[in-house]
């Protein structure tokens, strides 16, 4: 793995601290890093393992290390003060030397700065978004979405080859559900209907054929309430609907699973209204995509990999890897001699079709064979956590060892709050929010926003902003916090242009680009950098040349939201910069020309942040 491109000063910290201590220079590489507080300095060096080394005590190391280093010509042209602090040594770097060394880095690599070249020659495949098939896309696709994306454009910053993949809900008994409400509506009707309505009319099917389904799921509910328990004639009326229901919803399931057994079966009429109805789907989801400016590798769904399946079922049943279990072909999971019996993953059910398990099977190994991948990645809700978990140890157990390097990254859920109230993003009906209700919303919010804050913006130019800036807030809001806990989205903080959010960040962009519009002139390559010597200055160009090691560590970690922490940060440092220093009428021309540069470089890295988590930077708000 590559290390990180550094600047001269951390370059010579490492050579110098290598030549005074005989130790390699990777070594002090890996240990020298910021201290705690900004005030012990701008790098620390522990000198734990040196004093293992000479058996001495660390402090007295670190002293004498200190007195070393004073004393070198190379070390003083880049430091300002070099001190012990118990086991530390800690190191304040000129703060004029630094900042140019930081910014001159930027300057050279322009939108590249922070990239990498360690993933080079290497694949990792991501399977993110997912939403099923005939149905729409909702919020409960939405983290999935927005996470799968930017761990994509994350990798492909650190150089790997990245396939996204749309692993669509595209086959299975839903399907069946979907033929037979077809089948039941009037043949001139339904034309008419998907023509003019699409993947609205094809929901509307799909909720009317298990309503039956619902109904009885509800009555069966009921059965576990404790005041209808405890009333036997309301118990008796709940069983009596639920006894005269049951027969329909049987019926419908029979039907449903026999027009699923056809199309996997390869009838030729299914599989065409297969096919209409999954392009109707994708047209739609591709208008929601679009707009969070996402583009896939790969769009194959579980129906690409059942052509797969006879012959995977068949190698397994050979290989003594499928055994039979109540009808059922399955891969046992328990170990032998194991006192407590873990379920079997069924891979063929009793009446011969297949499990969206057994196209996960599939799916990986397809992509290990046509791929290589170094990672295959899953971008699920943990709600999926024992699917996974099942699906790695499946290919474990069918001999693949790279099941090792599968790995289910997995989110927490996304509730609303609207004033005071915290709960599901639904409808009034109970259905999940379809994702264009929500942006759509958004943007209608930012849109009033931007036409009472920044009215001389003509007409045209404040929708390009809303847009931007209401899709970017819910983006940025969603990996605001750590993948792992829930989230909660507030329609009101999430559009504040002052808090922790996606249109502060996107605000900060807009002031620097401001400030360089108003400069009407080059940026000067001239400029001396050195100048910049104020601690807002220094502390602005600190919060930049850590922008590459957040990018790693956010691959590291599969944590997209370690980089909108970082554009935070450095948003407030930035500001801060500007509340306290004039840049167009610096003091002198060196100052004004160099504070140019800072502006044009947070300019440069904030718009990259931003573009990695999948938000757009506007030049102007």
């Amino acid at each position: 793995m590559d290390t990180l491109k550094h600047h001269h000063v951390f370059r010579t910290l490492v050579a110098r601290l290598a030549a005074a201590t005989h130790l390699p220079p990777e070594q002090v590489e890996a240990q020298l890093r910021p201290p705690p507080k900004a005030d012990m300095g701008d790098y620390a060096f522990p000198c734990f393992e040196l004093a293992k080394a000479e058996k001495k005590a660390p402090p007295e190391v670190a002293k004498a290390l200190a007195e070393r280093l004073i004393r070198d010509p190379e070390i003083s042209q880049v430091t300002r003060r070099i001190e012990a602090a118990g086991p530390f040594l800690n190191i304040q770097a000129e703060p004029g030397v630094l900042c140019a060394a930081i910014l001159h880095q930027i300057v050279e690599a322009k939108e590249k700065f922070g990239h990498g070249t360690e993933g080079a020659g290497r694949t990792i495949v991501i399977d993110y978004s997912a939403p099923n098939f005939a149905k729409p896309f909702h919020v409960g696709h939405l983290m999935s979405t927005i996470l799968g994306a930017s761990l994509v454009r994350i990798f492909r910053a650190l150089g790997y080859r990245v396939e996204g993949v749309n692993h669509l809900g595209d086959w299975g008994t839903q399907c069946g559900f979907q033929f037979l409400a077809w089948r039941r509506a009037d043949p001139k009707e339904r034309e008419e209907q998907l023509a003019k309505r699409g993947l609205e009319y094809l929901v509307e099917l799909y909720v009317s054929i298990n309503a039956p389904g619902k109904a009885l799921n509800d009555l069966r509910r009921l059965l576990t309430d404790k005041e209808i328990a405890a009333d036997p004639s309301r118990l008796k009326e709940v069983e009596a609907k639920i006894e005269k229901l049951k027969p329909e919803v049987d019926a419908i399931d029979n039907e449903a699973r026999a027009l699923f057994k056809k199309l996997e079966d390869g009838d030729a009429e299914l599989k065409a209204l297969w096919q209409r109805m999954r392009d109707t789907t994708l047209q739609v989801l591709q208008k929601s995509y679009d707009r969070l400016g996402i583009v896939f590798e790969s769009d194959s769904g579980e129906a690409f990999y059942t052509p797969m399946l006879p012959k995977l079922i068949e190698d397994l049943k050979k290989r003594g890897i499928l055994v039979q279990d109540e009808g059922c072909w399955v891969i046992p999971m328990s170990e032998p001699g194991a006192k407590k019996k873990a379920l079997p993953v069924i891979v063929v059910k009793s009446d011969g079709t297949t499990k969206y398990e057994t196209r996960d099977l599939a799916a990986a190994i397809y992509r290990k064979e046509h791929y290589e991948f170094a990672q295959n990645i899953y971008v699920v809700d943990m709600r999926q956590k024992q699917h996974f978990d099942n699906l790695f140890k499946a290919l474990e157990k069918c001999g693949y060892g790279w099941a090792k390097d599968c790995h289910h990254v997995w989110f927490g859920l996304m509730q609303g709050k609207d004033g005071d109230q915290v709960q599901v993003m639904a409808t009034r009906g109970g259905s999940m929010i379809p994702l264009k209700d929500l942006l759509d919303r958004m943007v209608g919010i930012v849109r009033m926003i931007v036409r009472e804050k920044n009215p001389e913006l003509k007409p045209e130019q404040q929708e390009i902003v809303a847009e931007a800036v209401g899709v970017g807030a819910i983006v940025f809001w969603v990996q605001s916090r750590r993948r792992t806990s829930d989230i909660v989205f507030d329609w009101k903080l999430a559009t504040s242009p002052d808090g922790d959010t996606g249109p502060y960040v996107q605000y900060t962009h807009a002031r620097a680009c401001s400030i360089l519009r108003k400069h009407e002139g080059e940026v000067s390559p001239f400029a001396d950098l050195k100048v910049l010597e104020a601690p807002a200055e220094v502390a602005v160009c600190k919060h930049l040349d850590r922008f590459g090691e957040v990018i790693r560590q956010a691959a590291k970690d599969y944590e997209p939201s370690l980089i909108a922490s970082w554009l935070i940060e450095t948003a407030r440092a930035f500001n801060d910069f500007y509340n306290q220093h004039q840049v167009l009428k610096a003091d002198t021309g060196a100052q004004r020309d160099a504070r140019l540069v800072l502006v044009d470089a947070t300019r440069r890295v904030l718009a990259e942040g931003l573009r990695l988590i999948g938000v757009s930077a506007p030049q102007e708000m």
